[in-house]
Parts: C-alpha cells; sequence; structure tokens
C-alpha cells in the first residue's frame, strides 16, 4: 500500500514538474514573438514615418523618410540643405526658366559646367527625361572623388521645371553606400512640392 502512494507521489511530481516546464516554455514563446512582433512594428514605424523640411520663405517641402537620419541647415546659397552623419546631403535650389532655351539644353549646360568644376569624376551618365509628378525634368549621375575624406562619392542631379522656375536637386552620397540610398532620388522628388 505504502508502494502504490509513492508511485502516486512521484506520478504527482513529475506531472506538476512537466506543467512547470510547459509553462516556461510556452511563456518563453509568446515573449520572443512578442519581441519579434514589436521589433518589426518599430521597424515599420521609422520606415514609415517621415521628416518635412520647409525652406525659409515657405515655398516649397520635401518630406522625406527619417530612416536616412538628414537634418536641415540654413544657408543663403540653397531653398534646403540636408545632411546627415553618414556624408549623404540633398540641396535644393532654383534659377528663373530661361525664355527660349528648353529644360534639355539647360539641363545639358549645368550637367557640363557642374563636371568641369571636379578635378575628378567618373561614370557621367547621359541626361535622362523624367515626368516627376506630371513636370518635366533631366537627370545625370556621376562618381567623384572627395579629397578631403578620401572617399568616391555618388551624384545625382535633377533639374525640374514647374512653372516659371527650375528646381536643381543635387543628392550625393558615398558610392559604397549606392545600394543603401538607391531610392533617395525618388522618395525625394515624389513628396516635393511648392506651397
Amino acid at each position: 500500500m505504502e508502494r502504490k502512494l509513492n508511485i502516486k507521489k512521484v506520478i504527482i511530481a513529475v506531472l506538476i514538474l512537466i506543467l512547470v516546464i510547459v509553462s516556461i516554455v510556452v511563456f518563453a514563446i509568446s515573449r520572443k514573438t512578442d519581441t519579434v512582433e514589436n521589433n518589426i512594428n518599430t521597424q515599420n514605424e521609422e520606415n514609415s514615418t517621415t521628416d518635412i523640411f520647409t525652406d525659409v520663405e515657405n515655398t516649397i517641402s520635401i518630406e522625406i523618410p527619417k530612416k536616412y537620419k538628414l537634418e536641415q541647415v540654413h544657408n543663403n546659397e540653397y531653398l534646403i540643405k540636408l545632411s546627415s552623419e553618414e556624408n549623404v546631403d540633398i540641396y535644393i535650389s532654383t534659377i528663373d526658366k530661361v525664355e527660349g532655351r528648353n529644360l534639355f539644353a539647360i539641363a545639358r549646360a549645368d550637367k557640363l559646367a557642374y563636371l568641369e568644376s571636379y578635378n575628378s569624376y567618373s561614370n557621367a551618365s547621359e541626361l535622362k527625361e523624367l515626368e516627376v509628378n506630371g513636370n518635366k525634368a533631366y537627370m545625370y549621375s556621376f562618381h567623384y572623388l572627395d579629397e578631403n575624406l578620401n572617399k568616391a562619392f555618388y551624384i545625382q542631379v535633377i533639374l525640374l521645371e514647374i512653372g516659371e522656375k527650375i528646381y536643381i536637386f543635387d543628392i550625393d552620397f558615398p558610392l559604397e553606400d549606392l545600394v543603401l540610398y538607391t531610392n533617395l532620388a525618388t522618395e525625394t522628388l515624389s513628396l516635393f512640392k511648392q506651397l
């Protein structure tokens, strides 16, 4: 009889131990799932939230994802100047439309003058025609060596014609980060607005 009681006690103890272990495993899996979901939600928030930048006179604005970590620097040379610690820069300036000269001719002249200002550049692209929110634009790109940083950079220049204004976007970043910033120009242009 005592032996039956001992076996019952052992079985009860084993069942309790199994329940405790199962409870711990279920709790751990639940915590892991919550952590993964929280990480996904945090990443989605970072990728989906944006910063809005405007020029000093509130004539234009751009909306850029926070993931690029850009900060605005005010100066007299550009309408908007954005920079990051990762050496990503966006400069926006404007010129008045020149009567009798089409946007292609202006973009070609801009490209030639810009390339002449660099001691060394490579992989200069041809002018590519774009449509940005129903407006005509031309884009070109090239690589250059920043002698101060001793680092190769990739630059995209877009000339966007809206009404009587031509907006010039200079977007540059380290060439080694081309994959990271490949959509930066598209994202910048798609949410550019005249106010």
